[in-house]
């Protein structure tokens, strides 16, 4: 009796030896496998960033070129702001990336028929794609704390860089031929020398302000730049000397001009030989575009709490803060869509991930567009329609998905 029960346990424990054994060499596959789809994705994932960062530096480089050479600025500076664009490229250019990587690497385990080989092995979708889900989770995670604390503090940088440029080079924002508001005027020049900080064939417009027609007066200009109205003075040329708080241009044989709106045929118009007039620069730099987004989002919470107590407006600053989350969150969205669509690809290999990758992205950003179109025209809350884009493509890849597992 005992012996025959000896030889039970004894059996027992070899059938869970080798069933221990199963499960290790199941699971080392199953390891070997994650490895494997993670590397494949990795690889295209790095060529994506190389493309879309490539693509979205373009225009940052000729910028950057252009205040190299033309507008005389240090190339220390110049290096200093090019590399201060980066946050901002990275946070479109990862889940752009994401979506490359994911479809070129389904797309081709699929049209070389590994993807038909797992299959047949007893693997499921679910083995198949939750590497994929769980590094890109990851990434997500990454880019929350990317876009909320690491880029603003980085985003304060260049704001500080850019004020600095502003106040001792105020030329290197005004492009010829393009009319620039600077404070309440709107300034035009058909060409600008910067190193010298010289304007030719300038114009300088000034339309009624109804609310505080004299906001702007100063002892160091004239009568004209004080009087209530809509007025311009042109000049064939201008000299750009920087100031404390703002910038005085000296400008040589021109006229002032004003037309009375009931009457268009009484113009008043005063020449000079030469005339001083100051911009002051102090609203440029407070209205900066990078003024929002060098602040973190803790003290950007405070700051919407704040101006809406005071009933000020919010609009801008709630759109930066909801496109940080949306954002961060996109690099899932683009995984969802992505995964059943490289998995269901079995013809067409890289022309496929390429017009899909191309058609989602335009998809992504104009709803994303739309959204904040809508948002800003107050129609309803950045809260909820900045999340627009995110949720249609995450719908689109989560119904691609349960058909792919039907099939």
């Amino acid at each position: 009796m005992i012996k025959k029960l000896s030889l039970r346990f004894n059996s027992f424990v070899n059938m869970l030896k080798k069933l221990r054994f199963v499960v290790n060499l199941i699971t080392g596959k199953i390891k070997i496998l994650h490895l494997y789809l993670v590397k494949e994705f990795l690889g295209h994932f790095i060529l994506g960033m190389i493309i879309f960062s490539t693509v979205l530096l373009i225009t940052v480089v000729f910028d950057t070129v252009d205040m190299l050479i033309s507008k005389g600025i240090a190339l220390s500076i110049v290096l200093k702001m090019f590399i201060f664009q980066l946050p901002d490229i990275l946070s479109f250019s990862i889940p752009m990336s994401i979506l490359f990587g994911v479809l070129m690497a389904y797309t081709r385990l699929s049209s070389n028929n590994e993807i038909t080989i797992m299959k047949s092995s007893g693997l499921n979708y679910k083995t198949l794609t939750m590497p994929i889900i769980i590094l890109v989770s990851a990434i997500s995670l990454f880019l929350i704390f990317f876009n909320h604390l690491l880029a603003p503090s980085i985003n304060v940088h260049k704001k500080v860089l850019g004020e600095e440029l502003l106040t001792k080079r105020p030329l290197f924002k005004i492009q010829e031929k393009s009319v620039m508001q600077i404070s309440d005027y709107d300034l035009y020049a058909n060409r600008v020398k910067s190193k010298d900080n010289t304007l030719f064939e300038v114009t300088i417009y000034k339309f009624e302000d109804k609310d505080n027609n004299s906001k702007n007066t100063d002892k160091r200009s004239v009568l004209p730049q004080k009087d209530k109205g809509s007025w311009r003075i042109a000049a064939p040329l201008a000299k750009v000397k920087p100031c404390k708080d703002g910038i005085l241009l000296t400008l040589y044989d021109g006229w002032w001009q004003k037309v009375h709106p009931s009457d268009m045929s009484s113009m008043l118009q005063v020449a000079f030989e030469t005339y001083t007039f100051f911009i002051p620069l102090g609203d440029a730099i407070k209205d900066s575009d990078i003024l929002i987004s060098a602040i973190k989002t803790p003290e950007l919470i405070k700051t919407i709490k704040q101006y809406r107590s005071q009933n000020r407006s919010i609009t801008a600053y709630e759109k930066d803060l909801w496109l940080r989350w949306v954002m961060s969150f996109a690099p899932l969205a683009f995984a969802i869509i992505a995964l059943p669509i490289g998995i269901m690809t079995s013809r067409g290999g890289k022309v496929v991930s390429y017009v899909a990758s191309l058609g989602i992205i335009v998809t992504y950003y104009a709803l994303l567009i739309i959204s904040g179109s809508l948002g800003k025209k107050e129609y309803i809350s950045f809260g909820i329609i900045l999340w627009l884009p995110n949720f249609v493509i995450t719908t689109v890849g989560i119904y691609l998905f349960r058909k792919m597992v039907k099939k």
